[in-house]
């Protein structure tokens, strides 16, 4: 009898809920909200399925105070977060206060959450709340640089400081900005006017690179065959002959600084040059200088200069490919070869001995050998 009861109520349930859900009965609008108890519910549901699902606190980097970090962090929520979540010191339209759920103004939303909840929320976004997921599933380096500006803003960042992290608080940057192309005012955010990238480290300097080279990236990361979530955003914002025109602008700047990055290691230093050399048989590793060259440039144009590029960054890099993380032109694949082997010492010399080293870029198509 019991059965029959709770049987003949399970389908009354289903009646009622295909006529509110087929029937259009339950009200959608925004400007209703919730019935009373449901915000609460979901609230509370959000807050614990991030403190479950979280990575633990062992998983979070230790340089998340790192300058260059804070700086791609930035300038990746300046262009892509800030118009839901303002920015530090900034009112909060009054579009992104008209939604349901209203998107936390940023220095609220940073207030309640440790760098591994932080990182959760970036990295997989929050459903039915017009919060995205991070734009490519792997690599997870980016996201990181992402909760190092969201620490810095839960320490207490104020409007002025974000705009002098993104180069917009002096009037002589702002003279040089006429003279770029228009559609490369967000690329300077992060890679800065002269292309040494702002903060350096983990915004990679494009003065040393040439226009082929940079069209190709700029295509890779916009057909989604080379993985960033920065870039994948950025590269999809320009139409597709304003692409060719930032990588023309940026391939078409001198070396802004020759010097590279000075080191006090040199066990460290001579460790990297036997390996960037293929001087060791033993362990395998390709000579790096075959393809990207040394004092005078890589050897093709289609080779990334790495003399005098940012030690950090080339670290990233180097473990991305060893785990097969990252993508690019059809000539990935030999970086990803060369570096299967590579060990995190290896890979720390390697960078460190090319970061070192004086910067010059072969020109587009230029034949450089040794």
């Amino acid at each position: 009898m019991i059965a029959a009861h709770l049987a003949i109520l399970a389908i009354l349930g289903l009646v009622i809920a295909g006529t509110v859900v087929f029937g259009g009965l339950y009200n959608v609008s925004a400007r209703l909200g919730h019935l009373p108890g449901v915000s609460w519910v979901l609230h509370t549901t959000y807050h614990n399925s991030v403190d479950l699902y979280a990575p633990p606190e062992s998983e979070v980097p230790p340089d998340l105070d790192d300058a260059g970090r804070i700086a791609l962090g930035a300038g990746h929520f300046d262009q892509a977060c800030r118009f839901c979540h303002a920015s530090p010191g900034e009112q909060q339209s009054q579009t992104a206060q008209a939604m349901n759920p209203r998107p936390p103004h940023i220095e609220e939303a940073a207030d309640h959450w440790q760098p591994r909840h932080f990182f959760w929320i970036v990295h997989e976004g929050v459903k039915m709340s017009g919060m995205p997921q991070w734009p490519t599933a792997s690599r997870d380096d980016g996201v990181w640089s992402v909760v190092a500006f969201l620490m810095a803003v839960k320490e207490g960042m104020n409007h002025q400081q974000y705009e002098a992290l993104l180069g917009r608080d002096g009037p002589a940057r702002a003279m040089a900005r006429t003279e770029r192309p228009a559609a490369a005012a967000p690329c300077v955010t992060c890679h800065g006017e002269d292309g040494l990238g702002r903060g350096g480290s983990y915004i990679p300097r494009l003065d040393i690179q040439n226009t082929t080279y940079l069209t190709a990236a700029l295509e890779a990361y916009r057909s989604g065959s080379r993985q960033s979530g920065f870039m994948a955003h950025a590269a999809s914002v320009p139409e597709a002959d304003e692409l060719a025109e930032l990588a023309a602008w940026y391939g078409a700047m001198p070396v802004a600084d020759p010097k590279g990055e000075a080191k006090s290691d040199a066990a460290l230093m001579e460790r990297g040059e036997e390996l960037a050399y293929g001087r060791d048989p033993k362990k395998n590793v390709p000579a790096c200088v075959a393809c990207h060259g040394h004092g005078e440039g890589p050897k093709g144009a289609l080779f990334p200069a790495l003399s005098g590029q940012y030690e950090a960054y080339l670290v990233e890099q180097l473990h991305a490919f060893r785990e097969r993380e990252r993508g690019g032109t059809d000539r990935v694949t030999l970086m990803k070869k060369a570096a299967h082997d590579l060990t995190d010492g290896q890979i720390d010399a390697l960078a460190a001995w090319y970061a070192a080293q004086p910067a010059r870029k072969a020109e587009a198509g230029e034949p450089q050998q040794r």
